[in-house]
């Protein structure tokens, strides 16, 4: 029987040899099993002597022990022991750990953040189970509260252990020693990681965990950390391959990975790698086994071959072997149709009647607007002309174009859909896509691409919607899934619906406007905002345009 990977696949290799004097993993490892009567599993142990190694110079005799890490990157498959791995590295900081400086009833504090609070919760939850069920370590609970947003355990020698949300707030006035940050995957931006990872700069020996399973194309933090970790793990690698020793590398040694994934391109049914990817795959402790090889079989054996027939691939990938997908899905137009008709030099002629189109992120952080509108040859051209932080903008945006138009917005279950009302009540000729007409405006689309006869600029912000967008069926038709998309599908949206409007609005709904001298003015007015992401788009020959 094959058993999980002890070892991770992908991790930072150790400065020097990891003994009881060079790693504090040994001795957490002890007082999980004396102190609580429990096993670790073989790679939590692991994961413990690594990610627990002292610094150079450092050793477990000191009175002040001092920890190599102070960011450490865990990622693994789904159901592999992550909350029994916390729960036992958070009670080892409270109950083993003192700092210098430390008064007394003055104790380590835990701060456990998740993008919603009940998996941080559920993990406080099982250490206070763990505490209570000892008879040694039942009385040190000094005070616990159950409040919903304000659960925490205090010990009798001053330790704390808290859970919050993750957002720009966590862990404002707290200063942490143990920050764990649950479903690293889930944070599409820095501003929850910079906020809470800040709260432990002035403790000694503080760290920060990022614990998850495979991301995707938003998973922005997880996937910036772990390119760091990986690129400096590689680094040194080499450094003590030619050299003999870590002795001299000038890299980053704070930032450790410990990565359990399957290699890239590995089967679905390949057993040996789904171990690397489940290292608690058929082991048994403390009387259980958490996942089995029969059962991650029985899962690989429900893939099909697209979304309709089985279980999507990406998603087995992501889920159960730990592995980043770029693209989660076929790509949502041909490649080659994309590649035909994107033009650099496209515009819209002088002359022609121009519509526009609002679409907001499936967070609604971000607004677009896209525009549609005739070349010299009958084409039509798309364009992405504003991007933006949240919706306030977009009123006062669209009431200052030089050639106003129709602006066609979802009418209904989109995140753009409620700004109607708002944008008419201030002179926006707001006009509804919604029902059939909604699918029509995809599938006319799709035929446009297919037959050539629409153009658009090679804005990369559009270019990867078209690429990555996941649709999802209506009946025999098809619909943009937001929810699902590794990407933002709102600048597809938004060049879409524009589209629609040109083709399908009748014409005393459109007003006639033009280039004309005025073009200047025109695209000066969808100057991109202070703070917006400037690799939206391409470079136009002409000069600096917004999306430059």
């Amino acid at each position: 029987m094959i058993l999980g990977s002890r070892l991770p696949r992908v991790f930072t290799p150790e400065l020097r040899e990891l003994t009881p004097e060079t790693s504090l993993g040994f001795e957490a490892v002890e007082m999980w099993r004396s102190a609580f009567g429990m096993e670790l599993m073989p790679h939590q142990e692991e994961l413990f002597i690594r990610s627990l190694e002292l610094a150079p110079g450092s050793s477990t005799r000191d009175e002040f022990p001092k920890l190599r890490f102070s960011n450490v990157l865990v990622l693994m498959a789904r159901q592999n022991g992550k909350t029994y791995t916390l729960t036992a590295r958070a009670l080892w900081r409270m109950l083993m750990w003192e700092g210098p400086g430390q008064r007394p009833g003055e104790g380590p504090v835990i701060l456990g953040l998740a993008h919603k609070l009940q998996p941080a919760e559920e993990i406080l939850e099982k250490g206070i189970g763990v505490l209570r069920a000892c008879e040694h370590t039942r009385p040190l609970i000094a005070q616990r509260s159950n409040t919903n947003g304000n659960k925490f355990v205090r010990l009798a020698n001053g330790s704390k252990w808290l859970t919050q949300a993750a957002n720009d707030d966590a862990g404002r006035s707290e200063s942490v020693t143990d920050l764990f940050f649950d479903e690293l995957r889930q944070q599409r931006d820095w501003d929850a990681w910079t906020a809470a990872e800040n709260t432990t700069n002035s403790i000694y020996s503080s760290q920060v965990w990022g614990v998850s399973n495979a991301g995707e194309a938003k998973s922005v933090v997880l996937k910036g950390m772990r390119s760091k970790a990986i690129a400096a793990a590689d680094s040194l690698r080499d450094w003590i391959s030619e050299h003999g020793s870590a002795e001299g590398w000038g890299g980053d040694t704070s930032l450790g990975i410990f990565e359990w994934s399957a290699p890239e391109g590995a089967p679905i049914d390949d057993v040996e790698a789904l171990a690397q990817a489940n290292p608690a795959m058929n082991r048994e402790a403390n009387g259980r086994i958490l996942v089995t090889s029969e059962a991650l079989l029985a899962k690989a054996a429900k893939v099909g071959t697209n979304d309709e027939d089985g279980i999507p691939e990406h998603k087995f990938r992501t889920e159960v072997m730990c592995q980043f997908v770029t693209v989660s899905a076929e790509p949502t137009f041909p490649p080659e149709q994309v590649e035909a008709c994107t033009d650099k030099a496209s515009s819209i002629v002088a002359d022609s009647e121009l519509v526009y189109a609002v679409d907001v992120s499936a967070d609604r952080k971000t607004g677009w607007v896209g525009v549609a509108g005739w070349r010299d040859d009958e084409r039509v051209h798309l364009e992405v002309i504003a991007k933006r932080a949240g919706t306030h903008w977009i009123r006062d945006f669209l009431n200052n174009l030089a050639t106003p138009g129709p602006v066609v917005i979802q009418g209904r279950g989109a995140p753009a859909s409620s700004l109607i009302t708002w944008l008419r009540q201030d002179g926006v000729n707001a006009q509804r896509c919604e029902g059939s007409e909604l699918t029509n405006a995809l599938s006319q689309l799709d035929d446009a691409l297919a037959e050539g006869t629409v153009r658009f600029r090679p804005q990369d912000a559009l270019l990867l919607a078209m690429r990555d967008t996941v649709r999802r069926r209506a009946g025999e038709v098809t619909l943009l899934d937001r929810g699902e998309s590794p990407v933002d599908a709102s600048p597809l949206a938004a060049v879409m619906l524009a589209r629609w409007g040109l083709m399908n609005l009748d014409a005393e709904e459109q007003r006639v406007t033009a280039y004309g001298d005025d073009y200047g003015e025109w695209y000066e007015s969808a100057t991109d905002s202070e703070g917006s992401d400037e690799r939206d788009g391409a470079e136009d020959e002409e000069g600096w345009r917004w999306w430059a």
